[in-house]
C-alpha cells in the first residue's frame, strides 16, 4: 500500500512538472516579449517593404531594399544566391500571396531576430531575419534565411 501511495505521489509531481514546462513553452512563442510589436518601427517598416515587394514578385528589388547598407549587400554572389533560391521557391510553392509576422527575439539592444511566415498556394515558408544596430549604419540585416520548415514555429510535443 505504501509503494502504491509513493508511486501515485511521484506520478503527480512528474505530471505537475511536465504541465508547468508545457505552459511556459506555449507562452514563449506568443508572449509580449517576443511579439513583432516590440520591434523598432524602422525594422518593421523595412520588413513590410521587403515582403510587399516579394508579394508583387519583385524579388531582386526586395533584396536590394532590405540589404541596403548591409555588409551582405556588398556580396554579389550571396545576393544572387538569395534571389535565385527565392525565385525557385516561388516556382515550387507558387508566388507569395501574403505574409504574417510570427515573433521576434532580442538578445541585446543591438541584436534582434524577426520571424515571418510567407503565404503561398502550396506551402508556407519560414523567414528568419537578423538585424544589428550598427553604431555607424543604424539597423542593418546581418543574416537572412528562409525555408519550408514552418513546423519549427511550433514547440515539440
Amino acid at each position: 500500500m505504501r509503494i502504491l501511495s509513493l508511486a501515485v505521489a511521484i506520478l503527480f509531481f512528474i505530471s505537475l512538472n511536465v504541465f508547468s514546462q508545457e505552459s511556459s513553452l506555449q507562452k514563449s512563442g506568443t508572449g509580449e516579449g517576443n511579439s513583432i510589436a516590440n520591434v523598432p518601427k524602422e525594422i518593421q517598416a523595412s520588413c513590410t517593404a521587403f515582403f510587399k515587394l516579394l508579394v508583387t514578385a519583385e524579388v531582386d528589388k526586395a533584396f536590394v531594399t532590405i540589404l541596403k547598407n548591409s555588409p551582405i549587400g556588398k556580396k554579389e554572389d550571396q545576393i544572387k544566391n538569395l534571389i535565385e533560391q527565392t525565385k525557385k521557391s516561388f516556382k515550387l510553392y507558387g508566388n507569395m500571396q501574403g505574409y504574417e509576422p510570427v515573433n521576434s527575439e532580442q538578445v541585446t539592444e543591438s541584436l534582434l531576430r524577426v520571424r515571418y511566415l510567407s503565404i503561398h498556394p502550396d506551402m508556407p515558408m519560414r523567414w528568419i531575419i537578423t538585424f544589428y544596430n550598427s553604431p555607424s549604419r543604424g539597423w542593418i540585416v546581418i543574416n537572412i534565411k528562409f525555408d519550408d520548415l514552418s513546423e519549427f514555429f511550433f514547440t515539440d510535443q
